[in-house]
């Protein structure tokens, strides 16, 4: 059996030692220490373009008809667009639901109004099938391009797919920034040409 002396110890430990860490906690916080470099800081609660020290380009508007489709925007390590330079983001936010299937005819349908060779839509296409989710209302979907090799999808923030496909980087970021793009007004706003 513990004595009693062996009682008060434990005792003794269960009270202090949360109080001494709520106390180095609240010295911390008060200290100029806390706020260097060499803390670490749980870098998901923040989005991810300033996770990726990103500068927004541009942004634009999608809407057909009397329906509001989604908001696109462009990131870029300069706060600049210039093709083939890396790390290169487009964020979207959606405003109504859409289902993966209607994302992923939306995409075929655009590669080919922008002169994607059927043949490469052929071997890049199945990467949305695991790329495109279910979005909804207020979803972000966005497209990470690390360098010529990386890329990932991220959904509200969080990576979900990542690849090793330039042509399909190139391809799947083409439909908003090729010349050919279908939507020119929305790639000037989106690369900073014009305002929206």
């Amino acid at each position: 059996m513990a004595t009693y002396k062996q009682f008060l110890t434990a005792l003794a430990l269960t009270v202090i030692t949360p109080l001494a860490i709520a106390d180095n906690l609240e010295n911390a916080q008060n200290s100029d220490s806390y706020i260097t470099p060499t803390t670490t800081v749980n870098t998901t609660s923040y989005p991810v373009y300033q996770r990726l020290a990103l500068t927004q380009v541009g942004e634009a508007d999608m809407d057909f008809l009397w329906l509001d489709i989604y908001l696109a925007k462009l990131y870029s390590a300069s706060g600049q667009y210039q093709p083939e330079q890396y790390p290169l983001m487009l964020e979207i936010e959606y405003h109504r639901d859409i289902s993966s299937q209607e994302l992923m005819s939306a995409t075929v349908e655009q590669w080919q109004k922008i002169g994607v060779p059927e043949e490469v839509i052929n071997s890049i296409r199945f990467h949305l099938d695991k790329a495109w989710p279910d979005v909804n209302e207020n979803d972000r979907l966005s497209f990470v391009i690390h360098d010529e090799s990386k890329a990932e999808f991220l959904f509200n923030d969080q990576s979900f797919y990542q690849l090793n496909d330039h042509q399909f980087s190139q391809a799947f970021v083409g439909i908003w920034l090729s010349e050919k793009t279908t939507r020119p007004e929305l790639r000037q706003q989106l690369i900073g040409a014009i305002k929206q």
